[in-house]
């Protein structure tokens, strides 16, 4: 930019373009408006986060799980998702779930001198002031072939035989449509409730492992009431989802409930309101209508697992991450953003989007974007192994955890502007274009500006009129008609508004200036020169002289280093937040 600001310009701001309004509808009232979740999946079959093999050992298994809590803190993470049952069996002391053969190496051994690997893990993490949510994988039990064909004695594949199918993957899972496999999945979730000092339960996409699950005999036993098999499986899932939350917040209503589901409720080509994608289906393919648990609100935290890359065909990441946006738009539930982070790690491929340094790049632009959601409170990496394994990431995911990566992608040619832009979005009053850019040079528009002054003077009176060129169809209809109301614009001749026309500087401050008079917000004076303030300043309307003159008196406004103040010049968004900035002080 060729002129930059030598200080703070005017005090306001403006909606800048519609998708861009200040307060979230939602923030996830769940958490606290302030809080963004730094979370990451730790997963605990075969070994690939924790432990670091199979062991009774309970010295060798505390001495893991202090590695694993020491490196989620050391790259910034404040929540960890840890896996506590791969398989219908548990990494906890259970009267439901035999011990984990991932844990100790035998299906049903217990680890030595009573050691908790859920409690203690749990008790240093809060310590480390990082929060812990219990992962529960709801219905599978194997995860390969031979484990099926051998089940341990103890197992619950064994124990409740009559709930278990074996699907074509060659694994077996609990049946979604028995009424007892959910009254299993809820009561242990119940037992971790009670029993365990954790901030969350967590259950995954593991529901119904495709459409050819061989469910028919069920289907025939409980179905009878629905037409189409899809819509009985759907209903399944709703049950056990209704359940978990009611009957975990019976224990601890402050426990917060979350689900990572498939990244894809449904493509656009098989249901209107789905996505412009073409991947598996969670509606469609697992039988799990995760919107309709986000609208009726049955799940305090949705993390879909977007693990594509922005421009993707199939499922681009951009688009599903503003289908998710807009999924939670108006509800109390919580948005976070499931990305997949271990692709970097394990790519090989070197003409993949996730390939060494293009790996890095993609997953900053994915953050960028992230941070533009208005309806957004973080996200969750897959997965801590493959993050700690590769130093390049673990820094790259340290330093963006750290707030170190710029909010957009383009305010670094803006440093004047910057910190003013990242503290606005910080506190909800203005947003990104979306793309993961601010839109730093763009120029607003009367009506854009005047909606935000009237919005931030939180001013709502009743009008009988407005100027003639203001439909009552468009957005700002409203807040201009207020503004007319209480005197902030008197508009030009003819009663026009001229709402599509670039805000000046000099009417930016006119306005800006009547807002304040009428808050008895400035303190005047006859001593202030314009002429000595600024070097144009004999081109500055008469109107507006009055208005700039104060303003500049008050500190509310300066120009540029070259001494000008460019009265006619269009401001800019970045110019706008500089001075909404200054605003928020006030």
């Amino acid at each position: 930019m060729t002129r930059t600001i030598k200080a703070i310009c005017v005090v306001l701001g403006l909606v800048f373009c519609i998708s861009s309004v200040i307060t979230p509808q939602n923030n996830g009232k769940v958490l606290a408006d302030s809080q963004t979740i730094k979370g990451v999946w730790a997963a605990t079959l075969y070994s690939m986060d924790y432990p670091s093999a199979p062991t009774q050992n309970s010295d060798v298994l505390m001495k893991d799980a202090r590695n694993l809590v020491e490196s989620v803190k050391k790259a910034g993470f404040n929540t960890l998702f840890l896996q506590v049952r791969p398989t219908g069996d548990a990494f906890y002391k259970s009267d439901i779930f035999p011990w984990s053969r991932y844990l100790t190496g035998t299906e049903g051994v217990a680890p030595q001198n009573n050691f908790d690997p859920l409690a203690y893990i749990t008790k240093i993490a809060h310590e480390a002031g990082i929060s812990v949510h219990a992962w529960i994988n709801p219905y599978r039990l194997t995860a390969s072939e031979k484990d099926s064909d051998n089940p341990a004695e103890n197992s619950i594949a064994k124990k409740f035989s009559h709930l278990v199918k074996r699907h074509t993957d060659g694994k077996l899972y609990l049946d979604p449509g028995e009424p007892e496999s959910i009254r299993l999945v809820v009561d242990g979730a119940v037992e971790l409730a009670q029993n365990y000092d954790i901030d969350g339960i967590h259950i995954d996409d593991y529901f119904y492992p495709s459409s050819a699950f061989p469910d028919g005999e069920t289907f025939s036993k409980y179905g009878g009431e629905f037409r189409e098999i899809g819509d009985w499986r759907r209903n399944n899932t709703l049950e056990l989802v209704k359940e978990l939350k009611t009957e975990i917040k019976k224990v601890n209503p402050k426990l917060l409930f979350s689900v990572s589901p498939s990244g894809i409720w449904a493509n656009k080509d098989s249901h209107p309101d789905g996505s412009n994608t073409s991947g598996r289906q969670a509606y469609f393919d697992y039988y799990a209508d995760t919107r309709l648990w986000v609208k009726e609100e049955l799940v305090d935290i949705i993390i879909p697992q977007i693990y594509w890359n922005i421009g993707y065909r199939t499922a681009d990441f951009k688009e599903l991450a503003n289908w998710w946006n807009t999924a939670v738009r108006g509800t109390d539930v919580a948005l976070c953003i499931g990305q997949g982070a271990y692709r970097i790690a394990e790519e090989t491929d070197a003409n993949s989007a996730w390939y060494g340094e293009k790996g890095l790049r993609e997953l900053e632009n994915q953050s960028l974007l992230i941070k533009a959601l208005e309806n957004c409170s973080g996200t969750v990496q897959y997965r801590l192994g493959s993050i700690v394994e590769n130093p390049a990431l673990n820094e790259f995911l340290t330093r963006i955890n750290a707030g170190e990566l710029s909010l957009f992608s383009d305010t670094n040619d803006f440093p004047w502007a910057k910190e003013a832009i990242e503290s606005l979005v910080s506190k909800g009053i203005v947003k990104g274009m979306g793309d993961g850019t601010f839109g730093c040079a763009r120029k607003v528009t009367r009506a854009d500006f005047m909606v935000m002054l009237v919005r931030l003077s939180k001013q709502n009176v009743p009008f009988a009129e407005n100027f003639a060129d203001v439909a009552k169809d468009k957005y700002y209809y409203n807040e201009v008609g207020i503004a007319k109301a209480l005197g902030f614009t008197t508009g030009r001749e003819g009663n026009i508004f001229d709402p599509s026309g670039l805000i000046s500087r000099e009417d930016m401050a006119t306005l800006a200036w009547r807002t304040l008079k009428k808050q008895g917000k400035l303190k005047e004076s006859s001593n202030f020169s314009l002429e000595a303030e600024f070097s144009d300043a004999n081109e500055i309307s008469e109107y507006a002289r009055l208005a700039v003159s104060s303003l500049a008196e008050n500190q509310l406004l300066s120009g540029y280093e070259t001494g000008e103040f460019n009265p006619k010049g269009a401001a800019s968004r970045a110019e706008c937040a500089v001075l909404l900035a200054r605003l928020a002080e006030l």
